[in-house]
């Protein structure tokens, strides 16, 4: 009789983030200075310049979602590879009440705000962030790509550089049933 050896290998998830001075022209000294925190209350966004998307509108005003928001540099390889993971969690959760924006820095270098949505094939809200407002609001170490997660009552419930799936979608699924 023989014995098959079962060999375990473990294997790492590394987080990997891309350093939002590469590439960048207008480093922020006050990235974060004011960064909200999970727990705090978002205010929503003043001025938020979304690309055209006629399936899907934002509001502040609707308690009814729940917000995943994800922070890009066009040029973060990276970030580029959330895009399908992103419009994954958009087709699986949407219907049930879950809007992913993904905010982009550095637009323009190489991709607009619509050449984005269609070179990664991607559906769900993008904004143009080359000023920063966005960012601001979230991150304090300026990483990408940078992911929060915003409930219903508007509170900030994730709020972390890099991307863990498991933790991220266990929250969507979490919140969007409260």
């Amino acid at each position: 009789m023989f014995m098959k050896k079962i060999l375990l290998i473990p294997i790492f998830i590394m987080l990997v983030s891309c350093d939002s001075e590469n590439g960048s022209e207008n480093p922020s000294d006050n990235i974060g200075a004011n960064a909200l925190s999970v727990g705090d209350e978002f205010l929503g966004f003043e001025g938020l310049i979304i690309c055209e998307n006629e399936n899907i509108s934002y509001s502040y005003e609707d308690t009814t979602k729940v917000i995943l928001l994800s922070l890009f540099a066009s040029w973060c390889g990276t970030c580029q590879g959330h895009a399908p993971v992103l419009e994954a969690l958009h087709q699986q959760y949407y219907e049930q009440g879950l809007i992913v924006i993904s905010s982009g820095k550095d637009m323009g270098n190489p991709y607009s705000c619509e050449t984005w949505k269609t070179e990664f094939g991607v559906n769900f809200l993008i904004t143009d962030d080359n000023d920063g407002s966005v960012e601001q609001q979230f991150s304090k170490d300026g990483q990408v790509p940078y992911h929060v997660i915003i409930d219903k009552n508007r509170i900030v419930r994730y709020s972390s550089s890099g991307y863990n799936q498991n933790i991220i979608e266990s929250l969507i699924q979490t919140t969007l049933a409260e």
